[in-house]
């Protein structure tokens, strides 16, 4: 995740640019996130952040030639949403020759139409049960395709749920030098809130600076 330094991951709905919102300006945020891609199983992400900044993602582009060219397999790409509303199926992350197999999980039925359109370009998963608790979706995905990395990219809705189920292992933020304010403005963690001891404090493994932001790695040791 990327942050202002008000803590914001993104500016207000009625403030916000069109187009993709990039929060870092700086080119170690992007390659961290390519590397840490390169490690996961699995990349996680809900329907908002593809509705808004429709990613991609996906890998490097040496690593996805490379592994193309080898036949190896490449990060599942799995979306999490309820009903599927305003997921497209032309949004980058279904593009096959962009990354790895495209996978919807869904929380409730979809109508007819919608499972048609979208089931031509990923997997659809009903799991009812990932709506009140994700370790659900986390539960499948190690069951039915083996994951054990699994690299979550926002929004805070869906790290709220991480955070509630204490699957995190490890955060990694970049501190922007930005400003953005705003009530309705979303942070890297949404939801209710948690109780101050609900969440253990974190320990800060290492910090990397560029220009005048910081790149932070946080660990998480649940009790």
């Amino acid at each position: 995740m990327a942050s202002s330094l008000d803590g914001k991951s993104a500016p207000a709905p009625s403030l916000r640019p069109p187009g993709p919102f990039v929060m870092s300006r700086g080119k170690l945020d992007q390659a961290r996130m390519r590397e840490l891609r390169a490690g996961a199983d699995a990349i996680l992400v809900g329907a908002g952040n593809v509705r808004e900044d429709n990613p991609d993602l996906a890998l490097g582009a040496a690593e996805h030639a490379r592994r193309r060219s080898v036949g190896e397999r490449e990060p599942l790409r799995v979306v999490v949403t309820r009903s599927c509303g305003g997921l497209l199926p032309g949004v980058r992350m279904f593009d096959p020759a962009r990354g790895g197999p495209a996978i919807v999980v869904h929380t409730r039925a979809l109508p007819p139409e919608t499972q048609a359109t979208l089931s031509a370009v990923a997997e659809l998963v009903l799991l009812e049960g990932a709506e009140a608790d994700v370790g659900v979706l986390l539960s499948w995905l190690a069951d039915a395709h083996g994951c054990r990395t699994v690299l979550a990219e926002g929004g805070g809705k869906l790290n709220e749920s991480l955070f509630q189920a204490r699957a995190v292992d490890e955060l990694y933020l970049t501190m922007t030098p930005r400003i953005l304010g705003g009530v309705t403005a979303p942070s890297a963690v949404n939801g209710a809130g948690f109780a101050p001891s609900f969440v253990p404090d974190a320990t800060l493994v290492d910090v990397t600076r560029e220009g005048d932001e910081l790149l932070l790695r946080y660990r998480f040791e649940w009790a």
